[in-house]
């Protein structure tokens, strides 16, 4: 279960419960889980409270809430079917109210967050020139329910050839240490505020080129930022990207005008929540005159590649190509 992205576990256990039950998706949970998790600890007590197991399942969200200092929705928690039996547990209400009051205060501070971590090996060892002054930046963007944390194991790999990556957190919080991005628009006014800051930097680092990778529901955010904000990518690679109407995409390809921008789409062949919208964006983008290289995946559901980070590398190369860094 290594490396397995919060999207790709709840998709297992999700599969797993439609398919062989609810026993069957607990066990695999408690099995694989990480209760250091928030999302994860979750699924533990709402499954072992749907299959029957209820002092369990008040045990695991005491400990989730009580010791691990984990928040969930008080809505969520009054209303979900799975809890119903939760509820009448004594001490239930002061654990609802114990999350609805960290949910209200978490929505009061909401922010963005911005990790940024530089290359580990010069520009000289990467090929780009030591006394280059421009350096190439990964900006990204993490998937529905997931954090920067998330996102880091598969992007880092760039770090090794010279660029610059910075790991983009969303503002918009769902629940402890899980965020989504309900608001396009907001998460793409917070990516340009991102670079801003990073381009506004006492060192005097200029950037480029400047790619945006995305997982996911992250990719209606690029994409956004790219046609509706005017981002300055010199390149995009979408990753199981989720787009809930393609169509309204290609439609806005135009806005482009003279930018070109190259793009890679990576989908996985068993990806039913992205497969077909990626074919239809794509088959746009290269009709609109851009450089838009597709590959679906053997094998892979809606995740990242198992070589993700030769795909990224080989990607990031072709966008540095002619003299771009």
């Amino acid at each position: 279960m290594e490396n397995m992205t919060a999207t790709r576990f709840f998709n297992e256990v999700l599969s797993r419960r439609e398919e062989k039950g609810v026993e069957e998706a607990y066990l695999f949970v408690r099995e694989h889980g990480d209760c250091s998790d928030a999302r994860q600890m979750n699924m533990r007590y709402a499954l072992a409270a749907a299959s029957g197991r209820t002092d369990e399942a008040f045990d695991l969200l005491n400990e989730a809430v009580v010791e691990c200092g984990f928040w969930y929705p008080a809505e969520y928690l009054l209303e979900d079917e799975d809890l119903e039996t939760l509820r009448e547990r004594e001490g239930f209400a002061e654990l609802a109210d114990l999350c609805a009051r960290r949910e209200e205060a978490a929505y009061a501070n909401a922010a963005p967050g911005l990790t940024v971590l530089q290359p580990e090996i010069s520009m000289a060892q990467s090929g780009t020139g030591a006394e280059s002054a421009v350096r190439p930046l990964l900006l990204v963007l993490h998937g529905d329910q997931e954090s920067q944390r998330d996102a880091e194991p598969f992007w880092k790999p760039a770090l090794q050839y010279g660029w610059t990556v910075g790991l983009i957190r969303s503002s918009q919080i769902r629940f402890a240490n899980a965020y989504g991005w309900d608001d396009i628009d907001l998460g793409a006014a917070e990516l340009r505020e991102h670079l801003e800051s990073l381009t506004a930097a006492e060192d005097g680092t200029l950037y480029g080129p400047i790619v945006l990778g995305a997982f996911s529901a992250g990719a209606e955010v690029a994409l956004n930022a790219l046609l509706h904000d005017e981002f300055p990518a010199d390149g995009l690679i979408l990753t199981a990207p989720w787009l809930a109407e393609p169509e309204e995409w290609t439609e806005a390809l135009e806005r482009l005008e003279e930018r070109t921008p190259r793009v890679v789409v990576l989908v996985g062949e068993e990806d039913h929540e992205s497969s077909d919208s990626s074919e239809q964006l794509t088959r746009s983008m290269q009709l609109a005159g851009l450089e838009c290289r597709l590959s679906i995946i053997p094998g892979v559901g809606h995740d990242y590649p198992e070589d993700f980070a030769s795909r990224l590398i080989e990607s990031l190369a072709w966008f540095a190509e002619d003299g771009r860094v």
